[in-house]
């Protein structure tokens, strides 16, 4: 009832987050224009590099190690966020003064493109905040709080929106790098939102301090290194990404201008529509993590068995109605939401591998959860690398060239999810369940189906969104896949 409820709180107060982030960057795309989100595209990897190495994965690592301590009391958990905010705070004091440093020859000589210098130092306050973000949004998640966490994540977003739509339109008159600088800028206030709501809630839930107990900071460290160097390197590629991108095609007789455009097309609005409901497996992770954390630290497999059951297909149900609504209709929600066809050219042929991205996200949230951070961290390492290595490759190869980094970081998913994924089959021991197996892909012709024959008929294709979500979520309950029983046992 826990998961059930805790999952459903988040993935709602998400939805809503989402929602209010995709009228933010309607109205960023449409005032900014191709030139302005080039430069937010391009800023982003250098922002979220030093944000990665500033926040340390405090939010699972703090809701991993309260959620164990309330059970064994082997921890304080007060000194655990303490301890936590400490870390975060003296690492991001440094980090900022390297980050300033680097900025000017970064944007200059890197990505050859100056006006990426004030867009870049917008993000310098966040580097700062992050970290006791996320530590007191990961204490809520550790006391199965979720809908604390969540509300912390929504003030954070209103926050954002709020001053980034009103930053965009009085700055836009100044010029399109100054208008992109405020709304960069815009993310720090947001976090600010989010630290404030967190404290007023502290009062309510004080966090525990159990006396006697020691290694805290070991404890942490142990986690969140990790953790965090695996984002670190995940972040670290994408922060090359744009560069060996550039520096290549460019090499190879393509104009920066053509380069840079291509780059924050696939970036700004391929990727972000086939990862478009990413806050689905995000919710359902953050929820999971204390509930498996616990029954690892108690042993109990069946209860893991049940937390990997229940999580993958919570995600897939939802994740089947977009990759099948985007196959067949993907240039009317590129218009839709982005209000420009660009983009749309490989949705179609990518919608259903981009399955494997939203999978991953949950398979990598269990293995942390269960204590194999390092084995994470080891092959997020190879596939990252090995995303470039595929990004070099096929920028020379003739029919794909420009379309290397779509390709390139596709093929690096797949590989990254099935690769984490036997790891858990043979650490968990658990057992793919074939009758659900052949259950969603018959769901997943009848949908198809019924879809395309809507399609021949002219349907709208919203109207067609609606019919097809109320199909598969009753066949989905109608076969048991999802199962609401637990709703009934709540008092």
């Amino acid at each position: 009832n826990t998961f059930f409820i805790s999952t459903l709180i988040i993935i709602i107060t998400n939805f809503i987050v989402k929602l209010l982030g995709l009228i933010n960057k309607i109205a960023i795309t449409r005032v900014l224009g191709t030139e302005g989100m080039s430069l937010y595209v391009l800023s982003f990897p250098t922002i979220m590099l030093f944000v990665s190495i500033a926040g340390l994965s405090l939010n699972v690592t703090i809701s991993k190690l309260v959620s164990e301590s309330i059970v064994s009391r082997k921890y304080s958990p007060k000194k655990i966020v303490k301890n936590s905010c400490k870390i975060s705070l003296i690492i991001s004091i440094f980090l900022v003064f390297i980050y300033l440093i680097i900025l000017k020859p970064l944007s200059i000589y890197l990505l050859k493109n100056e006006d990426l210098y004030y867009p870049l130092l917008a993000g310098a306050p966040l580097i700062m905040l992050v970290g006791v973000s996320d530590g007191l949004k990961g204490y809520f998640s550790g006391i199965k709080k979720m809908n604390i966490s969540s509300m912390g994540n929504l003030s954070e977003q209103i926050g954002r929106i709020s001053f980034s739509l009103i930053f965009l339109y009085l700055m836009i008159p100044f010029g399109t790098k100054h208008a992109v600088f405020f709304c960069l800028l815009a993310l720090s206030i947001g976090e600010i939102f989010a630290i404030v709501y967190c404290l007023s809630k502290i009062k309510k839930f004080p966090i525990p301090d159990y006396p006697h107990t020691k290694n805290e900071t070991k404890a942490i460290l142990t986690m969140a290194i990790p953790n965090t160097a695996s984002r670190l390197i995940g972040n670290f590629t994408y922060f090359l990404e744009p560069i060996i991108y550039t520096s290549l095609l460019n090499y190879l007789g393509y104009e920066i201008s053509l380069i840079q455009t291509t780059y924050t097309i696939f970036d700004a609005y391929t990727i972000p529509l086939l990862t478009f409901i990413s806050f689905v497996p995000f919710a359902i992770s953050s929820a999971m993590i204390p509930g498996i954390s616990e029954a690892h630290a108690l042993n109990k497999t069946d209860s893991i068995h049940y937390y990997i059951r229940k999580s993958i297909l919570f995600c897939l149900i939802p994740v089947l109605i977009l990759v099948i609504n985007l196959f067949f209709f993907s240039n009317e929600y590129m218009n839709l939401i982005y209000g420009t066809s660009d983009g749309t050219t490989f949705i179609k042929s990518l919608s259903f591998l981009f399955i494997c991205y939203y999978l991953h996200i949950i398979v990598v949230a269990i293995l942390q959860a269960c204590g194999y951070s390092k084995e994470v961290f080891k092959v997020s390492t190879i596939i990252n690398f090995l995303r470039l290595i595929f990004i070099v490759i096929l920028s020379f190869v003739d029919f794909i060239n420009l379309n290397s980094v779509l390709f390139g970081t596709t093929l690096a998913m797949i590989l990254g999810f099935v690769w984490n994924f036997i790891f858990l089959l043979k650490k968990t021991k658990y057992h793919i369940n074939l009758k659900n197996l052949l259950t969603l892909f018959l769901i997943i012709t009848i949908s198809m189906s019924l879809t395309y024959l809507l399609k021949i008929l002219h349907i709208h294709f919203l109207v067609i969104l609606l019919i097809n979500s109320f199909l598969i979520i009753s066949l989905s309950i109608w076969q048991k896949l999802i199962q609401i029983e637990s709703l009934k046992k709540i008092k």
